[in-house]
């Protein structure tokens, strides 16, 4: 399965069980136009906080594209664990469950699992990580004025973005706890390409964790599937960023299987390339800008396996392709494509 496949999947698994949602329509607006800007690390670190520090059990919606997609989320927190199960209610049938960052993926229709481990990047439901602040200077921030989401009162706040390179979020924080209820993503003209929402939500929900722990445990039956990343760099791997693109930091590289969740199909007389690179696994450099991530799959390049350099879009979530020399470079993130050009473009060899 080909970096592009691999994007195409998490695309379509992000649709899933990112923040997004969208059974109600755009809301109105009432800017604070006369108050200055808040703190945004203090608006931050509320969201951050209220997604360690809360148990809660609900329904979120994601809608894109005239898609809808929904799942069933109960999340468990004491303030030291983090336990959360995330069920898909709609297509086949998944469970995620993660224990601090141990994370089980079951299919059980093909009595199939995936387990691996996971740095907090990107975690439901805080789109923002500890670290990420200082980066945040990409955007501006904007108070709006408060509407009520799944029954809770909640504050809008609108992080715009200083230059074309990304997108604006459009957030609803619960009042009391800061904690995200909704979240939209909006292109250049305003318009929403993305939006999720909890549709009916407990806070402070009562959740056994051990009853959490007993479920992901439960393998019996399963062919389980473990894959190793190795932490890596770019430089280690005989790659450079030569143009870094504005306000996006590297967060991490590994080296990781093709397709954690599938076999890569043997490929008859399939030229792999002369760099050193295993076929076998690829690269996966990670940036962010404190507020979206955008990762840069690198594999050898391979005939029967790539041949679409078109970008593929899922909602607000695109995936670009180009072959550089005997290798397959892809960037996928929720960002312009425009932007995905440029970390391409941007990626220089510098060995065989």
């Amino acid at each position: 399965m080909s970096a592009l496949s691999v994007a195409q999947h998490r695309i379509r698994w992000r649709a899933t069980v990112a923040l997004a949602g969208a059974l109600v329509g755009p809301a109105p607006w009432v800017w604070a136009g006369n108050n200055p800007p808040q703190d945004m690390s203090a608006v931050v670190r509320r969201i951050q906080e209220a997604a360690l520090k809360r148990s809660f059990v609900g329904t979120y919606v994601v809608s894109h594209g005239g898609h809808l997609t929904s799942s069933r989320i109960t999340h468990f927190c004491d303030g030291r664990d983090q336990i959360e199960r995330i069920e898909a209610l709609d297509g086949q049938a998944r469970h995620v469950y993660r224990h601090n960052d141990t994370v089980h993926v079951f299919w059980p229709g093909t009595r199939t699992a995936l387990i691996e481990q996971r740095e907090l990047v990107g975690r439901f439901p805080a789109p923002l990580q500890p670290g990420d602040t200082a980066q945040l200077d990409q955007y501006e921030l904007l108070i709006g004025d408060e509407e009520r989401v799944a029954g809770h009162a909640a504050q809008i706040v609108l992080f715009k973005p200083r230059d074309a390179l990304r997108y604006a979020r459009r957030l609803w924080l619960e009042r009391r706890t800061g904690l995200l209820l909704r979240s939209d993503l909006l292109n250049e003209r305003g318009e929403v390409l993305e939006s999720s929402s909890f549709s009916e939500l407990q806070i402070n929900a009562r959740v056994s964790s051990q009853a959490l722990l007993q479920d992901m445990n439960r393998l019996d039956g399963y062919k389980v599937s473990r894959p190793v990343y190795v932490s890596s760099t770019l430089d280690g791997e005989g790659w450079s960023m030569r143009q870094p693109v504005p306000g996006f930091d590297t967060r991490q590289v590994v080296r990781r299987p093709m397709a954690p969740w599938s076999p890569r199909p043997t490929v008859s007389g399939a030229h792999t390339g002369s760099g050193t690179a295993d076929n076998q696994t690829m690269i996966q450099a990670v940036y962010s800008d404190g507020l979206t991530h955008v990762s840069v799959f690198i594999e050898p390049y391979t005939p029967a396996l790539h041949k679409r350099e078109a970008p593929a879009t899922v909602g607000s979530t695109s995936a670009l392709s180009r072959r550089q020399g005997d290798w397959w470079i892809t960037a996928v993130g929720a960002v312009p494509v425009a932007t995905l050009q440029q970390f391409i473009g941007g990626l220089d060899r510098l060995k065989p």
